[in-house]
């Protein structure tokens, strides 16, 4: 019973969202595998709802991670102590890490778990660069971090002291230091390892009754990042939100000192949203809605000035930004509002991009009103043409001269106005 409730647990379901077939009892899989930014907040926030709403047994959340936002940590940790399923984090593949941030996850889960060869820990708090932090501000961070660690602990029946001492000391342990010290529940190989020996578990729930664990003969359901996920993931970044920052004030004072640049003034507004986005100074939600709306004013500037297509790539840019920031993430939710805002801005950009060469290329024209938008046009002598003569250009008969002589009916070409009188030259 127990190989063949194993065959099944290893079953990986192609399921676009976490929902299964009703009586389908389900393990929800989910990996977080880097920094902790408010993306990966998200997106484990929304993994956590989707599996209660679907009725999931378990969920199980793989960590490898170094660590991250506290804020963005705090997020996770409240959504797995409210979460309506017992909630498992798992240090794997061999090699992983739970460190500093991860060490917090995996602390707040129902049931903590390590493969052969991880380790966690590490979890005294930090700058954003990695940096240390001032006397007063490092030892209320650590007494707070410590506090929830104690909470957490303390109601799972895990010990306090090697707990505390991983945020006040940065100890690290590795799988089997971590089981001796009960700081972890189970040492698992894999995921159907774990669901193994968590069958029949009691688990004790911060805030909730206690559950006994049913894993035999669960359906793995893999719940991952979708690649826009990931991508504004490295957007969160601090290196790379500390990036767009630099380039956005860069860009925005670069403008005005260069009047006319316009390609700095684009990316330094598009950077500084984005910035402003990965610090979490502004929410996602208003980070999108002015991402689009400056994507809006770009398109508005490039009917208005000749930037030769610059304001109209920079606006489809900033839309389509913002539009990923703005819609939904959700797997369940429907897909074709980010893809149709996408291309409708890409179509609005190429037109305005299209107009604004088709305007440039018309400028480039020699100037076609008057006498001088004669010069180029070309014609026969009617008569001989030296000193004097005629031609017939552009429907009318024109007195005409040439610095040499030309013979009836040779090909000329106007060179010059004199008044009401053409410069010609025979063409060869």
């Amino acid at each position: 019973m127990i190989t063949r409730g194993l065959l099944l647990a290893a079953l990986l379901v192609p399921l676009t969202g976490l929902a299964a077939d009703p009586g389908v009892k389900t393990a929800v899989v989910t990996t977080i595998d880097r920094d902790i930014n408010p993306v990966t907040a998200d997106f484990v926030e929304e993994t956590i709802r989707e599996a209660g709403e679907s009725g999931a047994t378990l969920i199980v959340i793989r960590l490898n991670t170094p660590g991250g936002r506290l804020d963005s940590t705090r997020k996770i940790t409240t959504a797995i102590l409210a979460s309506k399923v017992p909630v498992a984090g798992f240090v794997t593949p061999p090699g992983a890490q739970a460190a500093s941030a991860g060490f917090l996850i995996l602390m707040s889960c129902d049931v903590a778990a390590m493969a052969p060869g991880t380790n966690t820990g590490s979890a005294s708090p930090v700058g954003g660069q990695g940096e240390e932090l001032p006397q007063t501000i490092s030892k209320k961070i650590k007494e707070d971090t410590a506090a929830l660690v104690r909470s957490v602990t303390t109601a799972r029946g895990r010990p306090q002291e090697p707990a505390v001492q991983a945020i006040n000391d940065a100890l690290s342990f590795s799988e089997t230091e971590s089981s001796e010290k009960r700081l972890i529940e189970v040492v698992a190989k894999d995921v159907p390892d774990l669901l193994a020996k968590l069958d029949g578990r009691t688990v004790k729930r911060v805030g909730q009754p206690e559950a006994v664990l049913k894993t035999a003969g669960l359906v793995i359901v893999e719940k991952e990042m979708s690649a826009l996920e990931r991508a504004l993931g490295v957007i969160a970044s601090p290196a790379v939100a500390g990036l767009l920052l630099l380039l956005g004030l860069l860009g925005i004072y670069a403008e005005p000192q260069n009047p006319g640049a316009i390609f700095p003034g684009i990316l330094g507004g598009i950077c500084l949203l984005l910035a402003l986005f990965a610090l979490s100074v502004l929410p996602t939600n208003w980070a999108g809605i002015g991402l689009v709306l400056l994507g809006l004013l770009f398109f508005f500037l490039e009917v208005k000035l000749a930037s030769h297509g610059l304001f109209a790539i920079g606006g489809a840019i900033a839309v389509i930004l913002g539009a990923a920031l703005l819609f939904p993430k959700d797997e369940l939710a429907p897909r074709w509002e980010f893809w149709f805002v996408s291309a409708i801005a890409a179509a609005i950009s190429g037109i305005l991009a299209l107009l604004s060469f088709k305007a440039l290329s018309v400028q480039r024209l020699p100037k076609q009103v008057g006498a001088e938008g004669m010069i180029g046009m070309t014609s026969t002598a009617h008569g001989d043409v030296h000193e004097k003569g005629k031609v017939f250009v552009d429907g009318a008969l024109w007195e005409a001269r040439s610095e040499s002589p030309i013979r009836a009916g040779a090909p000329v070409e106007v060179v010059g106005v004199e008044g009401l009188r053409l410069v010609v030259k025979e063409r060869s």
